[in-house]
């Protein structure tokens, strides 16, 4: 073969894998649907669920955080980055509840995919405690803990659906009538924890973290975190003793626990006050035996109702 001949056989080769590479990128741009459906990422379980219960048929949800991991402390690989650069919409809490989703989203947006900070459409509680101590700290100091309201939970379902009908006006009707039948269920449970919790003998509850100031705020309880809006982190010996001291005055009885947070900290306050322990669950995401057994966020917040009127002695 001449020079000639192979210059220009190089030059077509090279073509070929520019336009292959163009096909790729190009492939790999946000896709309105996927499989006749609606691409969306959320930034964890309890997101991803309202999605899939306001979408239907009509949308594919993965959630970006995996079960049995806290999205507070995930990191996303490069491949869970790229994944949700495939869909049409990115979703998250924002607030400071999933950081990592925050300083991804700007870049994700820049890739052309629509996204939905959830607590931009809510005014969060001040946490003037932790506001106090927030030097050192890379989370915020407002509780992004709205879901655990199902009140708020109602509102959250509204402002998910009108983004899905902004970025999919076809289907409208669709997602209007899902919300609507999920909202039912959701003021339902409204109803059910009113009912269930008013009339204790008790008020105060011991919590793993604080996470349920807004569930505490609609149903007139007194929470008593043994630790700050973000799980994972140990109780000084300051604030053991404290909560300690608190059980022993209190009378209380019980103290809760969560799924996906070491419960070595209340265990050793139980065993020095004598205290029950109950699992009070923020659905922050689920366990392997949750998912299992096929457990959802209704579900799990009416396990939540009976433990409390168990602690609380409701009648």
């Amino acid at each position: 073969m001449t020079t000639a001949k192979k210059i220009a056989v190089l030059f077509i080769i090279l073509g070929v894998m520019i336009a292959a590479a163009a096909y790729v990128a190009l492939k790999r741009k946000p896709e309105t649907v996927k499989n006749d459906r609606l691409a969306v990422s959320a930034s964890f379980y309890t997101i991803a669920h309202f999605i899939e219960k306001t979408g239907g048929d009509k949308v594919i949800v993965e959630s970006v955080t995996p079960p049995g991991v806290e999205s507070h402390e995930f990191e996303p690989t490069p491949r869970d980055i790229k994944k949700a650069s495939s869909a049409r919409l990115f979703a998250f809490m924002g607030g400071g509840f999933d950081p990592w989703a925050e300083r991804i989203a700007p870049e994700l947006q820049n890739q052309g995919v629509a996204t939905l900070e959830l607590t931009d459409s809510f005014e969060l509680i001040e946490d003037e405690e932790e506001a106090a101590h927030e030097e050192g700290h890379d989370h915020g100091t407002k509780d992004p803990h709205i879901w655990l309201d199902p009140a708020l939970a109602v509102r959250m379902t509204g402002v998910i659906r009108d983004k899905l009908i902004e970025i999919d006006p076809a289907r409208q009707d669709e997602y209007m009538e899902n919300s609507a039948q999920f909202i039912k269920d959701l003021e339902r449970l409204d109803h059910d924890y009113r009912t269930g919790l008013s009339n204790c003998a008790k008020k105060d509850i011991i919590v793993a973290h604080d996470a349920f100031r807004y569930l505490g705020a609609r149903y007139n309880l007194n929470i008593i975190p043994i630790t700050g809006i973000t799980s994972g982190e140990e109780p000084s010996p300051r604030r053991m003793a404290e909560i300690t001291r608190l059980i022993k005055e209190k009378g209380i009885q019980y103290i809760f626990t969560e799924p996906l947070a070491s419960p070595a900290a209340l265990q050793a306050v139980a065993r020095e006050t004598g205290a029950k322990t109950l699992v009070l669950n923020p659905v922050e995401g689920l366990t392997a035996g949750e998912e299992k057994a096929g457990k959802g966020y209704i579900s799990i917040m009416r396990d939540n109702l009976d433990n409390l009127r168990k602690a609380l002695e409701c009648r």
